[in-house]
């Protein structure tokens, strides 16, 4: 279990040190997310596809990251152009499937941390249920999520709740080549390319952006799912938004 604050590496040039310190002010996206984090996030959790960037929490508090696969298969899978220096890349401390969350037992955790991770899984509604499955009564789920006006999913259709509830009850496979058709026209790539460009999607696995969300959208599927949960906090704030859940009732 990692306690925060965490030391920076001593290795990191302090021009670039300095650098971060002065961009971080109001408007920094990491600092909007860790002034949120001292107000809901406090216990033992765990936080979902850290990556490079995993959220600074208050001290005292313990986190396990947890990605779907390790942190060599990481770098082996994505551009050090994603990531910027590899050294940053977080070392999962548990290998797990974060639509399922084997691993967790039920009302295990006092937070779950998933920051730009839900629109890469097939079956969000799925994701969704067994992180609040392994919270614990007045646990938090601390979600944020890209705001699609302002990334390059701009111009593709909002998922809406139909689409991701048949997806839930009859299986993700219908939609994933459509998805991957999606991505190979974000390449650029003329049209006839653009079937050998699926074909290589599929063949990869890729797990790109699945799903296309502004808040208002997002807002209507927690509605519109029976989760024990009550809503903290709904944001935007420049590129992404934040929802924080809390959940409700008696441990499982």
């Amino acid at each position: 279990m990692r306690r925060w604050p965490v030391p920076l590496p001593s290795s990191r040039p302090i021009r670039q040190r300095v650098r971060d310190v002065l961009v971080s002010g109001q408007d920094s996206q990491a600092t909007f997310r860790e002034d949120l984090a001292r107000r809901y996030v406090s216990g033992d959790g765990i936080e979902i596809g850290p990556l490079h960037h995993p959220l600074r929490l208050p001290p005292g508090t313990r986190v396990r990251y947890v990605d779907v696969v390790s942190r060599e298969q990481l770098l082996a899978t994505h551009p050090v152009a994603v990531y910027g220096d590899p050294r940053w890349v977080v070392d999962p401390d548990v290998i797990d499937d974060c639509e399922r969350l084997g691993t967790f037992a039920d009302s295990s955790l006092d937070f779950v941390i998933a920051n730009h991770v839900l629109e890469h899984t097939e079956d969000p509604i799925g994701a969704l249920e067994n992180i609040v499955r392994v919270l614990r009564p007045s646990g938090v789920l601390f979600l944020a999520l890209p705001d699609a006006r302002h990334t390059f999913d701009a111009w593709r259709e909002r998922t809406t709740v139909e689409h991701l509830l048949r997806d839930h009850n009859q299986g993700p496979e219908a939609s994933r080549l459509e998805h991957y058709r999606e991505w190979a026209h974000i390449d650029c790539l003329p049209e006839e390319k653009i079937p050998e460009r699926v074909a290589e999607l599929a063949r990869d696995g890729a797990r790109h952006h699945f799903h296309v969300w502004e808040l208002d959208g997002f807002l209507e599927l927690l509605r519109a799912l029976d989760l024990p949960v009550s809503l903290e906090l709904a944001q935007a704030h420049l590129d992404e938004f934040v929802v924080i859940l809390r959940r409700r009732g008696p441990a499982a």
